[in-house]
């Protein structure tokens, strides 16, 4: 599992000197109650932490940081060429925010503040879970067939494209629905996003971004609902985009 990197469209994070006048809009995660995972049938990939981290992007009026979180642990279980589970735990002591990479002072003083009771409360609770459900099909005729032209779909957009796209986060041309139990500062919640899945003989692709409000979690800090008069430039958005890429080679299975 490999999660995109600064250079894609999904280098993400929660705060940032760029301005940006609106919250991220696009694909907003379905969210229900927590789900029951049933037990995975098939044959289970491991995912080691050089392959995988979790992006996320958030604003405020005044601007917006991208950032990731570091894989600890992670797995994705195939059979007869479909996916049939998967979970990933990020560890919350390994926050990096990209855009802050050169300013050590103001990258560990957002770093920290994110770690604090304020956001995820890293001390009580210091991991992010995310369980698969259910995976269904929304394109049955996506075959290993076009499996090339899929990797090119991924491709990774220029340098100077990133800012632009950034506050988006839709998701073209989904072949799957994915619904998983994702876990912040100790509430779980279900949450179902589109997703483009492919499975083939060299190995899997998966990716999805979508948006989630960060106060269903207790996420709280800067909370937009409570903005007024003097405060409201001082607010985050509760929205927060979130963005998973997996891929897994055929050596890794």
């Amino acid at each position: 599992m490999k999660i995109l990197k600064t250079s894609s469209a999904l280098a993400l994070a929660i705060i940032l000197a760029v301005a940006c006048t609106s919250n991220p809009k696009g694909d907003e995660a379905k969210v229900s109650e927590a789900e029951e995972v049933s037990q995975a049938e098939g044959m289970e990939i491991s995912v080691s932490s050089d392959e995988a981290d979790m992006e996320f992007v958030g604003t405020k009026p005044t601007g917006r940081h991208y950032g990731n979180i570091a894989l600890t642990d992670g797995s994705i279980t195939i059979k007869d060429g479909k996916v049939t589970g998967g979970k990933f735990v990020f560890d919350l002591n390994q926050i990096t925010i990209t855009d802050l990479k050169d300013d050590k002072e103001n990258h560990d003083k957002l770093v920290g503040h994110l770690q604090s009771d304020d956001f995820f409360d890293a001390k009580n609770h210091p991991q992010v879970t995310f369980e698969l459900v259910s995976v269904k099909s929304l394109n049955p005729e996506k075959t290993a067939d076009n499996y090339d032209s899929y990797q090119d779909d991924m491709e990774q957009p220029a340098e100077d494209e990133k800012i632009m796209e950034l506050p988006q986060f839709e998701l073209e041309g989904a072949t799957h629905e994915v619904t998983g139990n994702l876990t912040m500062r100790g509430k779980t919640l279900a949450i179902t996003v589109p997703a483009k899945i492919e499975v083939a003989d060299n190995g899997v692709q998966a990716f999805t971004n979508f948006s989630i409000d960060r106060t269903k979690w207790g996420l709280m800090y800067g909370d937009e609902s409570k903005a007024v008069d003097k405060a409201k430039d001082q607010f985050i958005y509760n929205k927060v985009g979130i963005g998973f890429n997996i891929d897994a080679k055929a050596e890794n299975m």
